[in-house]
């Protein structure tokens, strides 16, 4: 019933991921340069994902969470969703109190990713292993990441509810965030925690995606009314735009 509902939701998102995936984005797409089209582009997304390591073409060849899924076409196909998001503040562009804040990093495609495409930001990542990034870090480095502007990364517990408020009072301060991702643990419990732990931190013009559960939109919609969701297949999205 929850995939039901989620194509009743997002009808245009699985219609183009489907195209995407069947006669759209295919092996000749992933030879081009990401320079090809402008940053912030669908097509910008899923390349700069490849650069740093993301996973492009074919099925998971193991079980191993490496992370570099959320872009591609053969994968999540989440590439759409950001780019429609993503372009009011493109548009509008971001000062320098601008701050993106991820959770879940994994191996730190995502943080070059979004250093590239907001050079001015302050990147925060955190996840409950760093491990898996600063190992990976040289090599992101090594493939050009981190050369116009350096994430910071902390530790993070999603499903400890003061953890999270702990963390998040530490880090922010009295700062604002204007974009948050969450592609950490997946659960409900998380999402609501880590949800709830953000949100007095959002600022006046914000964009949430939260990543990889069907059910995200109806545990938290009605019990936040005063945010705007809508959902892009397994992604909810939250602003106020």
């Amino acid at each position: 019933m929850r995939r039901i509902r989620s194509w009743i939701r997002s009808p245009r998102h699985y219609v183009l991921k489907a195209k995407d995936k069947l006669v759209g984005l295919g092996e000749g797409f992933y030879s081009q340069k990401r320079e090809s089209y402008s940053p912030g582009d669908y097509r910008w997304l899923a390349l700069t994902e490849m650069l740093y390591g993301g996973r492009q073409l074919g099925g998971r060849s193991s079980g191993e969470n490496i992370g570099g899924d959320r872009m591609s076409p053969c994968h999540h196909g989440y590439s759409r969703a950001y780019a429609e998001f993503l372009k009011p503040i493109i548009i509008d562009g971001i000062g320098d109190d601008f701050i993106i804040v991820e959770v879940g990093i994994l191996n730190g495609n995502g943080l070059a990713l979004w250093c590239d495409l907001f050079p001015q930001a302050r990147v925060i990542g955190m996840d409950l292993d760093l491990l898996n990034f600063e190992k990976n870090r040289a090599e992101l480095e090594d493939l050009g990441a981190f050369e116009q502007n350096t994430p910071e990364v902390y530790n993070i517990d999603q499903l400890d509810r003061n953890v999270v408020n702990k963390v998040l009072r530490e880090v922010l301060g009295d700062s604002k965030v204007n974009i948050f991702i969450d592609d950490g643990h997946h659960s409900i419990e998380s999402i609501e925690i880590t949800f709830e732990g953000i949100k007095p931190y959002l600022a006046e013009n914000y964009v949430c995606f939260i990543e990889d559960n069907f059910d995200t939109y109806d545990h938290l919609a009605r019990r936040h009314r005063d945010c705007r969701w809508t959902t892009r297949g397994e992604m909810t999205v939250v602003g106020n735009r």
